[in-house]
């Protein structure tokens, strides 16, 4: 299973530039997390806090345009062909 995701702004570069990666069988969005060890361990860690099991507080995940956390949050399915948006939010002072 082939899943599009999507690499905004800052998060980019810690994947080469790349916009877009593909992943592959991956079935929860937990699964495309942890398959962003593949691309990048820096990657993965600034998307997910290993020591507290959750993604990093300014993360933001959307699939096919809904956010995860109004649908199952790390346990929302992924089925093929679906696109996964990962940005950091901007912090301003």
């Amino acid at each position: 299973m082939a899943v599009k995701v999507k690499l905004a702004g800052v998060l980019r570069a810690l994947a080469l530039g790349k916009e877009y990666v593909e992943l592959n069988g991956v079935t929860t969005v937990r699964d495309v997390i942890h398959g962003l060890k593949s691309i990048n361990e820096k990657l993965f860690r600034r998307v997910f806090d290993s020591a507290r099991g959750e993604l990093a507080p300014d993360i933001y995940i959307a699939v096919n345009d809904v956010d995860i956390r109004l649908l199952k949050g790390l346990d929302t399915p992924i089925k093929d062909g679906d696109e996964v948006l990962i940005l950091a939010y901007i912090h301003g002072g």
